[in-house]
């Protein structure tokens, strides 16, 4: 394009030299400047796949399509979840996935009214302004979006399911602004999927939860950088037939100065989703290392235990890592303990085991945390280079009022034994509790009725008061 745009010019001042006069040349340059002007933002507003107008477009059409509507609606269809689609285009390539984009669009278009602009806003979503409906019901041609998509999409005879979302907000606030307005219609169509409806409103309470979790990863660099964001609390962890006390777990806590007291169970797994995780864990091991080499003075063998995210294991330098921050703290590895949840295997399980033998192998112990709460594979049990199994707090907490929990936990610490666990359960609350777990021989114990997680100059006085199993 840019070298005929060059050839045409030439043309026209050769021409214009021939027969005019320079103001005429100038005149025709201007000419063709403002042409080409105007064809390259034609082109950046329409989208290559689809050939219909793209995002930048819709924003500037937003304000008069929005009020030329009775009742107006913004709409939103995406015709996958990113996952699938690159699943697509893993399996089949671009080709195919361009057709897929290109044959879900002409099937949104025969739905919509002879000549109704349609925009191409991301690779995967289209928007349009649907008139109708009510505030209980969206506009009709909804319905008929949501049946029409439960039909495959075919690309080249092989059909695909494309498992849309549609997202319906009202255009009742005429200064609104369209960014916001288009936002607000993918949060909803990103909603739509955890029901069967197949559409959903605009979830002021569903997106602000949202915003939350954007903001919480916005401050989360920032906490990790301070000096008084962040801290490790500390749980004790009890050997169960003596009572004493043989290590702690160490449990992050964030308080912001905006958000207030945000939950690990909150943040971490947002971390998870990101490139954060890795500093995050990084700080924890720093600071629980340091806190565990510290102990050795007057508590000498007393171990630290720490969670760490399957997302750690795939770093190809985790295990390094872990080894130079043991050393840097002088902490020999066999006093750290190192969690996993039971679904550490589910991605990649023979890159998980390689990681967690690698750690064995320097000495680490491993633990796995939360047992029986995920979708256990028995079958990796025994391979798995564990030393600990961690029953989950949710079956450990009801043992006084659930007769099927307690044949389970039974169940578990038999069959771990078996296996050559140690077996550490998690929630202990009551004494009831305790004696009955300790009388089926379980190992070791941690929860409230021993002691809360505690900053560290409170662990460190609860140690020194001692506790001593009740009998």
């Amino acid at each position: 394009m840019e070298y005929m745009a060059e050839e045409n010019a030439a043309e026209s001042v050769k021409t214009s030299a021939d027969s005019g006069s320079t103001a005429d040349l100038i005149g025709r340059m201007e000419l063709l400047v403002r042409e080409n002007n105007e064809a390259v933002r034609r082109i950046g507003r329409v989208d290559h796949v689809t050939l219909l107008p793209n995002r930048v477009q819709f924003l500037d059409d937003f304000a008069r399509h929005s009020a030329a509507c009775e009742r107006p609606h913004l709409v939103l269809v995406a015709l996958a979840e990113a996952r699938h689609f690159n699943e697509i285009l893993r399996a089949l390539g671009h080709s195919y996935s361009e057709d897929f984009v290109r044959e879900g669009a002409a099937r949104l278009l025969g739905l919509l009214p002879a000549g109704s602009p349609v925009y191409h806003v991301s690779v995967l979503s289209f928007a349009f302004f649907a008139e109708g409906g009510t505030t209980a019901e969206p506009p009709p041609v909804v319905a008929d979006i949501v049946t029409r998509f439960q039909e495959p999409i075919r690309c080249h005879g092989i059909p695909i399911n494309s498992r849309i979302g549609v997202g319906v907000t009202p255009l009742d606030d005429t200064a609104a602004a369209a960014n916001e307005m288009l936002r607000s219609a993918l949060a909803a169509a990103q909603d739509s999927r955890r029901g069967f409806d197949g559409w959903a409103w605009y979830d002021r309470t569903s997106d602000d939860a949202h915003k939350r979790s954007f903001r919480i990863l916005a401050k989360l660099p920032e906490a990790l950088a301070a000096a008084d964001r962040l801290a490790l609390h500390f749980q004790p962890r009890i050997a169960m037939q003596r009572g004493n006390c043989i290590g702690a777990e160490a449990l992050i806590r964030w308080t912001d100065a905006e958000l207030g007291v945000v939950s690990p169970a909150e943040f971490v797994p947002l971390a998870e989703t990101t490139a954060l995780i890795t500093p995050l864990t990084g700080w924890v091991i720093r600071h629980a290392t340091r806190a565990v080499a510290g102990w050795q003075k007057t508590h000498p063998g007393l171990r630290i235990s720490i969670n760490i995210s399957p997302k750690n294991l795939e770093e190809p330098e985790f295990v390094d890592s872990m080894l130079w921050q043991t050393e840097a703290a002088g902490v020999d590895p066999a006093l750290v303990e190192l969690e996993f949840t039971e679904g550490t295997l589910a991605s990649n399980p023979r890159l998980m085991l390689q990681q967690l033998g690698r750690l064995r192998s320097r000495g680490f112990d491993i633990a796995i945390d939360d047992f029986g709460s995920g979708y256990s594979n028995m079958s990796y049990l025994g391979q798995l280079p564990a030393q600990y199994l961690k029953i989950d707090q949710s079956f450990v907490r009801t043992l006084d009022s659930d007769g099927k929990n307690r044949v389970l936990v039974r169940s578990i610490i038999d069959l771990a034994h078996a296996l050559d666990y140690r077996v550490v359960a998690e929630g202990v609350e009551t004494q009831s509790a305790y004696d009955t777990l300790a009388g089926w021989g379980c190992d070791e114990g941690q929860g409230y009725l021993m002691s809360r997680p505690l900053p560290e100059p409170a662990f460190l006085d609860w140690l020194h008061a001692g506790w001593r199993r009740k009998i």
